[in-house]
């Protein structure tokens, strides 16, 4: 009897590691087809930095994406409220040309928290988000932007897709065309 579940209980424990390790992958989240943020400061004088994110989903989309705004800064050792600068959070089926006022079908955004903003994808494919960050602190943490330069924390004006940090991103800053006279 003992050789019997001997010879069971190896590959009855290989069959349990196997399984384990399927659910594991199985709840990892695919990666999205591609993330690529535009920043734009069309109206410097108004200190709003203006962001798009396009986000492409993979075949399998989740009903719902959620994108969080960071409550801290690297090398600061505080708890920041980035996320109270954030204005006109909105939602778009597709890809919206840069500049554009995206006239697509909108998808439902909801606040979870002070910094998470939930977007049912509705079976969009494409979704682009947009918003608005107020930046006028020049404190190394925060963001500036004004008619004689910007600077930016990425901290401080970018949301992140949740639970797809290790994705690739692209960025694309399309500066104001009006220049300073010094």
């Amino acid at each position: 009897m003992k050789t019997v579940s001997r010879k069971l209980l190896l590959p009855s424990l290989a069959l349990v590691l196997l399984a384990g390790f399927t659910i594991v992958l199985a709840q990892r989240e695919r990666p999205l087809s591609s993330i690529t943020y535009r920043l734009s400061m069309s109206r410097p004088h108004s200190h709003l930095f203006e962001v798009a994110i396009e986000v492409e989903l993979p075949e399998s989309a989740p009903e719902s994406l959620d994108f969080q705004m960071a409550k801290w800064s690297p090398g600061r050792y505080a708890v920041f409220d980035f996320a109270k600068n954030v204005q006109e959070f909105r939602a778009a089926d597709g890809i919206c040309p840069p500049a554009s006022r995206c006239e697509r079908a909108h998808r439902p955004v909801m606040r979870v928290d002070d910094q998470t903003w939930r977007v049912a994808t509705m079976n969009s494919r494409r979704l682009t988000i947009t918003y608005r960050v107020f930046a006028n602190d020049l404190s190394g943490t925060f963001s500036q932007l004004d008619s004689r330069h910007a600077n930016f924390n990425g901290g401080s004006v970018f949301v992140y897709v949740v639970n797809h940090k290790s994705d690739p991103v692209k960025l694309v800053i399309n500066p104001s065309l009006r220049v300073a006279n010094y």
